[in-house]
């Protein structure tokens, strides 16, 4: 090939050329292509999904510019003020750490404090007047952003951390759900993980209705967000049915190489002990092999709820909040609305 000298750019120089005039979010699809353990609510179509072009991302380098860490951002609008955030239906966001193979205890919390350091200097760069996260489970401290004046409070999901052995992962369920599954399965209730989308949602909503309440997927453009996941091959809509063919319960599953996820749970309440909803996430173990490592309940503070997970042998797993308030009048505005971060 000709050199430059002759008026030709070389192959190599021309990709070199072209990867530096990509925006952070097109490398970012680069980074996500070839990490799909990268949660699935950071992932670069998960942003792209729930919010459009209403997202950003930020991409740490070292000094050989390989990539050590990356943390997408939504971005709010709300009363004039710019957020920085992520969506309701995302469980966790945050940083994203490329940790090296045997790396030491010292050496990771160097890191850390570098990558997180590197986060706090390019965040308040930004002219945001608030910035709000829950960090995955995966990051277990936050001193660097404690240490620049962020709050962090300590939310909790149920996990099972390993769904491969099926003889195993029944022993750890409480009787009363290895009865509900058994119970199902002689009654002739069958899953399935394809379902129209609108059915889904027309289910969902009405058993909201069933308990007197308002279904909260009318907030959000869940139909895309679906319709996004299952053509990403990182999603399906949940369904068991009774021997005629009657919906009792329908979740939507979404998942990355590492975790599985439970979002948007409906449930028929008139028939909620003939065992379905057991039965649904039962056969959801079992669809998952192959395709993930562990199972995520998508942890509530509610105590019912969480009763009902550790009824599944789940193990308590914590995981972080993180806000600071850059602007002082959107405080003053947000503790007036009752919506402020009060930790």
């Amino acid at each position: 090939m000709l050199n430059a000298e002759c008026g030709i750019i070389s192959h190599s120089a021309f990709l070199i050329s072209n990867f530096q005039k990509m925006s952070n979010k097109e490398e970012y699809k680069i980074i996500c292509d070839a990490h799909p353990e990268i949660p699935v609510f950071s992932q670069h179509w998960w942003m792209s999904a729930c919010h459009g072009d209403s997202w950003d991302v930020l991409i740490m380098k070292d000094k050989q510019s390989n990539v050590i860490a990356t943390m997408p951002y939504a971005i709010f609008r709300k009363l004039g003020f710019k957020l920085l955030g992520q969506h309701e239906v995302s469980q966790h966001a945050g940083p994203y750490i490329f940790y090296p193979d045997g790396l030491s205890n010292y050496d990771k919390l160097m890191l850390e404090e570098k990558v997180f350091n590197d986060i706090i200097c390019q965040l308040e760069s930004l002219g945001a007047d608030m910035y709000l996260q829950n960090f995955s489970p995966r990051v277990t401290q936050h001193l660097p952003f404690y240490w620049a004046g962020y709050k962090q409070y300590t939310r909790y999901t149920y996990r099972l951390p390993n769904i491969e052995d099926s003889e195993e992962l029944f022993s750890r369920f409480c009787r009363s759900k290895q009865k509900h599954i058994r119970k199902a399965q002689r009654s002739g209730l069958t899953t399935s993980f394809t379902m129209p989308v609108d059915e889904f949602l027309t289910f969902h909503r009405w058993t909201y209705e069933q308990r007197g309440q308002k279904d909260d997927l009318d907030k959000f453009n869940c139909k895309h967000i679906i319709e996004e996941a299952i053509k990403a091959g990182q999603g399906a809509l949940v369904n068991t049915r009774d021997a005629e063919g009657k919906l009792l319960s329908v979740f939507f599953l979404v998942w990355d190489s590492e975790w599985a996820y439970y979002i948007w749970t409906g449930i028929d309440q008139s028939r909620k002990n003939e065992g379905a909803p057991s039965l649904m996430l039962w056969d959801t173990f079992q669809f998952l092999k192959g395709k993930t490592k562990g199972f995520d309940f998508e942890g509530s503070m509610n105590q019912g709820i969480g009763s009902s997970h550790r009824e599944f042998g789940a193990e308590l797993v914590p995981f972080i909040h993180v806000h600071k308030y850059y602007s002082k009048i959107f405080k003053v505005l947000d503790y007036l609305r009752g919506t402020a971060q009060k930790r």
